[in-house]
């Protein structure tokens, strides 16, 4: 997949114009009908790209723009604009929610592919948005750690999360499967945060199988054990029946064969309190 990208659209006609190009193209898409369901959607599917019509049956569709933009979990992602006509006055309302582009209805398709393509492309080589998981990545997660180290805030709670042994899930299951085990675990993570966290709660994706979750220090705990269970539950999904059964695979190395222990997730908590943090260094250092 390229990248994810959600329509918030009510007209079926609409979507099934975008829909069919973006599945071609090898986005992954979701669809919502309205404006709260938009939102919910986007904050558990965390898109790189959304597109939301103006007129929506439940909310004007820039407020919903401005409530993507305005929240953590949601600031970074590209947002478009679908409108039957835009003039001057409704141009400046919607640059001031934030905005990244508008496409005015009708249009072409394959012009309006080629956008998403290009804002997807953007976000990967600004180091915005891991390409494999669509999570905030590189630039953003430090944006955001600084924001921690100089807020003076503590109420604030730090979770690395690393996923053991997944290069060796990753040689003997292929790059593929590894991929897929990497977005099921971004998913795990939304579901946590919606459960147990707020708007302004942060998921982040750093490489590999290490991701960070910023949120409140009184609800990290509940979550990272929701976070765990949620995962082992989950990861016995990609593995065949025979390695859930024996609770291992096997790697082969030189005619040699290992048993390697089945994928875990491994979470390390850092709070205020195990500071002080002077700079984003001395605040990764600290999750090990």
């Amino acid at each position: 997949m390229l990248g994810k990208v959600i329509i918030v659209e009510s007209d079926k006609q609409v979507v099934g114009i975008l829909k069919g190009p973006f599945e071609e193209a090898g986005f992954q898409v979701e669809v919502a009908p309205s404006g709260e369901e938009g939102l919910a959607l986007c904050l558990q599917f965390l898109p790189q790209v959304a597109l939301v019509d103006v007129d929506l049956p439940d909310l004007d569709g820039l407020e919903v723009c401005r409530k993507l933009r305005s929240a953590t979990r949601t600031g970074h992602i590209h947002i478009i604009v679908l409108a039957r006509s835009v003039d001057r006055q409704a141009r400046i309302r919607a640059l001031e929610t934030g905005v990244d582009d508008f496409i005015i209805i009708p249009f072409d398709p394959d012009e309006v592919t080629l956008r998403v393509r290009n804002a997807l492309r953007r976000a990967s080589a600004d180091n915005l948005t891991d390409p494999v998981t669509g999570l905030p990545s590189g630039r953003l997660i430090q944006n955001r750690l600084r924001d921690l180290v100089v807020s003076g805030q503590d109420d604030w709670a730090l979770l690395g999360l690393t996923i053991r042994y997944l290069e060796p899930f990753k040689e003997t299951h292929g790059f593929l499967a590894a991929q897929e085990v990497l977005r099921s675990v971004a998913r795990v993570l939304a579901a946590a945060v919606d459960q147990w966290g707020g708007t302004e709660d942060f998921i982040g994706h750093s490489g590999g199988g290490r991701f960070l979750v910023v949120t409140n220090v009184q609800r990290a705990d509940d979550m990272t054990a929701s976070l765990v269970e949620n995962f082992q539950r989950e990861i016995l999904t990609h593995y065949t029946f025979r390695e859930r059964e024996q609770g291992f695979i096997v790697l082969k190395e030189d005619d040699v064969e290992r048993q390697i222990p089945l994928m875990r997730l491994d979470v390390r908590k850092v709070t205020q309190a195990d500071g002080p943090f002077y700079d984003i260094r001395s605040l990764t250092e600290a999750l090990g």
